[in-house]
């Protein structure tokens, strides 16, 4: 039995190491952003807004003439996992490109759980001063597809195009494993840093808030891109005829099957990504 908690206990102090080495990839301070962009000769504006007492965090790039192109992260992730899109000279030429740290993640209020439709109403305000005189196009990955879409459907007027890529929008699909569950129930939840502590809780909520979506997809205006991995196992490729079969009034729907793409598409395949959003207008 001492031989085992031992074992156990370097399991968990190795598994928090390495939660955390992960987490400083997804959570920089300001001032590090600000070099690193700097050094890429990128000039990058840093904004820390209050909506409703919390806030909201993002970062900017790109002319401010130009049309404004939104990206939306998973769970968990930050406004940082987009820095190279919003490095590129190429998307630079098209857009002001914006990413933002979803509630409970990066700066906006770190470590808080939020319900979908939560998250929505408080970066739909953001959004929409943003947005200006200018079109507005968006992408969200993995959780952030709902979110994109979600948004899109609270206000029919704020996007022209939205891309879901890797997006769970199917209720139906969601499966939540016993771990989860398990992991949510203290002391064991102490264990899971910030970030992770939010995704699991917003991961178990998911099915439930996507339920809640389902009767707004109709509402959606927007063209609507899908695109998506055929070897995806973490978000089925079943969720694009989901989606397409609910989002009747969508301006157009279309679908990008990357064959042997897995989840994690806006990294393993950013070229692919990339000239999509190119493409769009």
């Amino acid at each position: 039995m001492k031989k085992f908690f031992v074992l156990f206990s370097f399991f968990i102090i190795i598994a928090l190491m390495l939660a955390r080495l992960v987490l400083c990839q997804m959570r920089w301070t300001d001032a590090k952003a600000q070099r690193i962009f700097q050094h890429n000769n990128v000039p990058l504006r840093i904004v820390d807004t209050v909506v409703e007492g919390h806030h909201i965090h993002y970062a900017m790039t790109g002319s401010d003439s130009l049309p404004a192109l939104v990206f939306i992260h998973g769970s968990p992730g930050g406004w940082i996992h987009y820095s190279k899109y919003m490095m590129d000279a190429d998307l630079l030429k098209k857009y002001r490109i914006i990413s933002v740290d979803r509630p409970g993640y990066g700066h906006s209020d770190y470590g808080q759980a939020f319900h979908l439709q939560a998250q929505t109403k408080l970066l739909l305000p953001v959004l929409q001063q943003l947005k200006g005189d200018r079109p507005m196009f968006a992408c969200g990955h993995s959780y952030g597809g709902p979110v994109v879409a979600k948004l899109a459907a609270d206000d029919p007027g704020l996007f022209n195009t939205i891309v879901i890529a890797a997006g769970a929008i199917d209720p139906a699909l969601e499966k939540i494993e016993t771990w989860r569950r398990v992991m949510e129930y203290k002391p064991l939840s102490w264990l899971l840093p910030g970030a992770f502590k939010v995704s699991n809780t917003e991961l178990l909520n998911l099915e439930e808030d996507l339920q809640l979506l389902a009767s707004d997809l109709d509402k959606i205006r927007a063209h609507v891109k899908f695109i998506h991995g055929d070897r995806d196992t973490w978000v089925p490729i079943e969720n694009i005829a989901w989606g397409q079969k609910r989002m009747k009034q969508a301006a157009s729907l279309s679908a990008d099957t990357v064959k042997g793409a897995r989840h994690q598409i806006p990294w393993k395949f950013r070229n692919r990504l990339k000239q999509l959003l190119l493409d769009l207008y």
